[in-house]
């Protein structure tokens, strides 16, 4: 039995490697013909995106300073078959850190740079009849709703910039489209096998890592004997210093469990274009599991010559399992001037996430405190707005959105309305635009801390006040000018309004921003 294997083997093998011999032949025979066949479209750009920022505590000044240089590559390698994609951008972030003499001899130290890509994949036309597949690093944008899309999971989000909403990570992953006979429907289904987590802003950290940042239990009654205990220290600083808590985000393990998957039914229904989706995996936002507090001596002596403590906090966080049902609509009105609009929503089922307080280590008579940052309940997301040009000169677009791509769980979602006017001028050569995106007013959740009934809060943190009807908004005004075909220059602001505690106002949002970018495109 043994001795037929192996000739099997070495009948196979010897198959192969002539196969092999053949194909080089044929390829070398064939290899001017085939690079005639070659087509290749390129594109490059270079900007400039210089931002200035007034912090509530801090002096203006500089808040970006990046110049990025981009290369976009696509390469048909057999006609209507084989394509290549790619992209990359160098992006030189402006700014030098405080750092050793030996970092001033590293030109890497001296110009902080990041390496930058959305694309890197083949695609394969009719793989198999009806069938096309494409393979390697991409973004599968899902959703029909303009830049709110609560169908679109299947890439991690990119909330580095404030500017940028909607945005999203490339990642690994394998995509398969069928579409039978060129019909108007297409079956698709994506594979991911790494899971990739969101990019996060810099002041991000102040609402998970600030010492005085809001607990994220749902239950406020939870929060409010979270913020007793928290108190005992946070009121008293000069028995206590307290430091910056130690953030870790735990990633998934990567395994086939944690891998994510999506598949889409789209279709034509008239004018209308239809899908329906489900995706399974992980939301790309990280939600805290545990905090941890302990003290060590800070080697200095209060006024009344006791000792003062140094409170150490570790926190961890880790990324929800979901899945997600969701199903959008667009198309035109011919009842209203061939008026464009949308409609989408999603169903999400949360995985429950459960966190653990723990201050025992400085207050031994405290209990460990354990209550749902996530819950299970099930909740839905949704997008709806219209878009309508008047004449040549005028666009307007509205959208009301219920939940933002970072909220997440029942209780977090909230409600928002977004504007946008475009003046074109000049054969759109010169463009005004004005956006408002504005947080809808809504009860906060919190409850007094008021223990002594003095009327007065007694807590120090974030979120320990109910403060009634809170509500936020964001004016994004723009001058777009082109004064040469692929030259493309902006100024604005990025301007917040609104109740400290709310969705744009608070500091977690970061800061107003006065904006100057110019871009080459060619």
């Amino acid at each position: 039995m043994t001795d037929s294997v192996s000739v099997m083997l070495n009948n196979g093998l010897r198959r192969f490697c002539g196969s092999c011999m053949v194909v080089l032949l044929c390829a070398s025979g064939v290899h001017g013909a085939m690079a005639a066949e070659i087509a290749a479209d390129w594109h490059a750009f270079v900007q400039n995106d210089m931002r200035g920022a007034n912090n509530d505590n801090d002096e203006p000044g500089m808040y970006r300073n990046e110049s990025t240089a981009g290369v976009s590559l696509k390469m048909t390698l057999v006609p209507y078959r084989l394509r290549f994609v790619g992209d990359v951008s160098f992006v030189w972030t402006g700014f030098s850190k405080d750092k050793s003499f030996s970092g001033l001899t590293d030109m890497r130290e001296v110009s902080p740079y990041y390496i930058k890509s959305d694309a890197a994949y083949i695609e394969v036309f009719r793989l198999i009849p009806y069938v096309d597949l494409r393979i390697g690093r991409q973004i599968v944008q899902w959703g029909a709703a303009d830049q709110f899309n609560p169908t679109n999971n299947l890439n991690a989000l990119d909330l580095g910039d404030p500017l940028q909403f909607g945005r999203t990570i490339a990642n690994q992953m394998i995509r398969l489209d069928f579409n039978p006979g060129d019909s108007d429907f297409t079956l698709t289904a994506v594979w991911v096998p790494v899971f990739q987590p969101a990019r996060l802003p810099g002041s991000a950290l102040l609402q998970i890592g600030d010492v005085s940042s809001e607990l994220p239990f749902v239950s406020p009654e939870t929060r409010l004997a979270a913020e007793r205990l928290r108190n005992i220290y946070l009121t008293n600083p000069t028995s206590y210093d307290v430091a910056s808590p130690e953030v870790t985000a735990r990633m998934p393990e990567t395994t086939l469990k944690n891998s994510q998957v999506g598949v889409r039914a789209q279709w034509l229904i008239g004018n209308v274009d239809a899908s329906l989706s489900w995706y399974y995996g992980r939301d790309s936002v990280p939600v805290s599991k545990r905090s941890i507090s302990t003290q060590t001596p800070s080697g200095r002596v209060s006024a009344t010559g006791t000792p003062v403590m140094r409170v150490l906090t570790d926190v961890d966080l880790v990324y929800p399992r979901k899945q997600v049902l969701g199903f959008d609509l667009a198309g035109e009105l011919p009842f209203l001037g061939n008026a464009g609009f949308w409609l989408e929503g999603a169903v999400t089922f949360p995985g429950a996430v459960t966190m653990a307080f723990d201050i025992t280590r400085i207050v031994p008579s405290a209990t460990v405190l354990r209550d749902d940052v996530v819950t299970d309940t099930p909740f839905f997301k949704g997008t709806v707005g219209m878009d309508y040009s008047i004449g040549e000169h005028v666009y307007l677009l509205g959208q009301f959105i219920h939940g933002m791509p970072d909220e997440f769980g029942l209780e977090a979602i909230r409600n928002y309305c977004m504007g946008m006017i475009d003046v074109k001028l000049l054969q759109e050569r010169l463009v005004i635009r004005q956006v408002v995106l504005g947080e809808i007013p809504h009860d906060d959740d919190d409850i007094n801390l008021d223990d002594d009934g003095d009327g007065r809060v007694e807590s120090l943190a974030r979120g320990a006040t109910n403060d009634g009807r809170i509500g936020s908004l964001v004016y994004f005004p723009q001058l777009i000018a082109k004064p040469l075909d692929g030259l493309e220059l902006t100024v604005g602001a990025y301007l917040r309004f609104g109740h400290r505690e709310s969705k744009f106002a608070t500091e977690a949002a970061g800061p107003s921003q006065i904006i100057f970018s110019a871009r080459a495109s060619f």
